[in-house]
């Protein structure tokens, strides 16, 4: 996934102007990017808030200051290492509280479920309020691009391209058949811990004495998600043109690039999702991969940032205790 991350920073880096970048940078007004930032810190406070409830719906206590600093550096780690967050997120409370690490992990899993159906509600949403535009990226970025790619190379007789493809296929179900024999031999087990931890999950939620200030919780954390991304269209003249209903379409489906596991927080993926949003929306390509690469570099800082935040927080606490 690292190479692939690679691959796609250095294919979209490679037909970005450097030159006009800078240019484009320089007539910024970076006010904004404080704004993002605190609205940012808000985030991880609501997420933490939300947290603490599925914790002590399982029959346990975590300070704020310990979860905000678990959260901090789960968000740093899953940035290196997409996906470890969680593990360690439920680590560093575990050495701070003592909490069992199943249960908590329980309480993470929970929570990415509810955070998979805030997204697929917002995708929805973008669909039906945004669906001339989003019909015109899909076929633009994804349908137009393999038919006459492939589709009509083929039909041409690209035997280049044919045989890319069926070693493509080769390889998947080679996958396919490698790693079902690896399932079959592990899963029981890490099907088990799994079920463990989703019961205990389920049990924070079933449990949960105030279940409205959970969704309130949920709600506000995409309220803000949006605003990070709305605010930046302020700071160049040129992207505050964008309206609510580009910046929801580049919510959703930059979002869906973050989410894809790449170092990096979905580096090269999320740069070329959302400069093809931006240009579908009426914004230039040189300035729809400024905002892009500025939004990412953004949240790249704030995520580094914190997490060495969190980090200073989770030692300091750890030889108090010690």
């Amino acid at each position: 996934m690292l190479a692939i991350g690679v691959l796609l920073c250095y294919l979209f880096f490679r037909s970005l102007d450097l030159h006009e970048l800078k240019q484009n940078i320089s007539t910024g007004n970076f006010s904004w990017f404080y704004v993002v930032m605190f609205v940012s810190v808000m985030v991880y406070v609501i997420r933490v808030l939300r947290w603490q409830m599925l914790i002590r719906a399982i029959g346990y206590e975590a300070k704020f200051s310990n979860a905000f600093a678990a959260l901090s550096i789960s968000y740093f780690v899953s940035f290196v290492v997409p996906r470890l967050g969680e593990v360690t997120r439920c680590l560093s409370i575990k050495k701070q509280h003592n909490i069992p690490f199943m249960e908590l992990l329980g309480t993470v899993i929970i929570e990415r479920a509810v955070d998979i159906l805030s997204l697929i509600i917002v995708l929805l949403l973008t669909i039906v309020l945004q669906f001339n535009m989003i019909m015109e990226f899909v076929k633009q970025n994804i349908l137009t691009p393999f038919y006459e790619g492939v589709i009509v190379k083929i039909i041409a007789g690209n035997s280049t391209i044919l045989l890319i493809v069926s070693f493509i296929g080769i390889v998947l179900v080679y996958l396919f058949f490698h790693f079902r024999k690896y399932i079959r031999t592990k899963s029981p087990k890490l099907i088990l811990q799994f079920i463990d931890g989703l019961k205990h999950g389920v049990a924070s939620i079933i449990k949960l004495k105030q279940k409205k200030l959970f969704i309130l919780y949920t709600i506000l954390i995409w309220v803000c998600y949006y605003l990070m991304t709305y605010f930046w269209f302020f700071v160049f003249k040129e992207t505050s043109v964008l309206g609510w209903g580009a910046c929801l379409s580049i919510l959703s489906i930059g979002t869906i690039g973050r989410s894809v596991p790449i170092q990096g927080g979905g580096m090269g993926a999320y740069h070329f999702l959302v400069t093809n949003v931006a240009i579908i929306y009426g914004i230039t390509a040189s300035f729809g991969k400024t905002l892009a690469t500025l939004i990412h570099a953004g949240q790249t800082f704030f995520t580094f940032a914190m997490g060495l935040v969190g980090l200073l927080i989770f030692f300091v606490g750890y030889w108090r205790n010690k």
